[in-house]
């Protein structure tokens, strides 16, 4: 029932991996130091994370926030997300996806109409940042722990152990966010629509010599307006998002395939081997020979 966490897109940056089954439809992720960052992308099903060990840094939409040893997060169904290294201390984060179904049931149930659809349709929920030292966020975070620790398990009831605390949650969610209002504009709103086509053309071209203006025109905005939505949204600008997804790309290639780094450099737009070797080093702490290297010796 646990995996290490490895993210496979589609072209939106929508996350195309089964999590569990369609019969039981979670699934439990183990996120250390060798597999950090997690680039953007975004699921139908929730999410929740427990950080066992270190620090990481968790984006929400345009929200960042470092969560330390103990603490978590949740993660509405859609919101674009990602997870960065915090600091070089050995990290262990704990990440449980699961799909409102299992929770809710059929969508005429009283518990998919009362309890799933008010937070998956309610755009105030696109995440919550938890502290163990807030007693109702304490008390979500421990529901977090009794799914892993079920599902890791696999006790002959483990699955309704894990379905009622994934329901728990929820309904803690739904009652501290009950009647909050969105507070995202209708600017900010198109904007996170506009960055999901902008970042499956980045996907799509993410091998050949992009510029702002291009990136720009997948969604007929000027220049100033992708570098706003990418600043707004997600912090960074659209050439950085990019030599970043560059070099996910790079080391998931290193990792998965016995391919020449020189070769997994240039197609993963790096025409010039001591900058991919440079900018690896940068984000990674060691050349891409060496990632394969520790990789393979685990």
């Amino acid at each position: 029932m646990i995996g290490l966490c490895d993210c496979i897109t589609d072209e939106k940056k929508r996350e195309i991996k089964e999590h569990g089954s369609f019969a039981f439809p979670v699934a439990c992720y183990v996120n250390h130091t060798g597999t950090v960052p997690v680039p953007w992308h975004w699921h139908d099903e929730l999410e929740v994370i427990f950080v066992k060990k270190g620090s990481v840094l968790i984006q929400i939409g345009s929200e960042k926030r470092e969560v330390t040893e103990g603490g978590g997060c949740f993660i509405n169904a859609g919101v674009l997300h990602a997870v960065e290294k915090a600091s070089k201390v050995e990290i262990e984060e704990r990440s449980i996806v699961f799909h409102p179904r299992l929770v809710g049931g059929s969508m005429d149930s009283v518990f998919w109409q009362k309890y799933v659809l008010p937070v998956i349709s309610n755009r105030a929920i696109s995440g919550i940042y938890l502290d163990p030292s807030t007693p109702w966020q304490k008390e979500m975070i421990s529901h977090i722990q009794t799914v892993w620790e079920a599902c890791a398990m696999e006790k002959e009831d483990y699955e309704i152990v894990a379905r009622n605390a994934l329901s728990r949650c929820l309904s803690l969610t739904l009652k501290q966010q009950s009647g909050k209002k969105s507070g995202l504009s209708e600017k900010a709103l198109r904007q996170n629509e506009r960055m999901k086509i902008m970042l499956k053309y980045i996907q799509e071209h993410f091998d050949e010599a992009l510029s702002v203006r291009q990136i720009a025109e997948s969604v007929s905005v000027s220049e100033s307006e992708c570098m706003r939505c990418f600043r707004n949204t997600i912090g960074v600008t659209p050439i950085a998002y990019l030599k970043s997804y560059r070099l996910q790309c790079a080391a998931e290639l290193l990792e998965n395939t016995k391919d020449p780094v020189s070769d997994i450099g240039g197609r993963c737009g790096f025409l010039e081997m001591s900058y991919f070797s440079r900018a690896f080093r940068q984000v990674y702490g060691c050349t891409p020979s060496q990632h394969r290297a520790n990789i393979q010796r685990k």
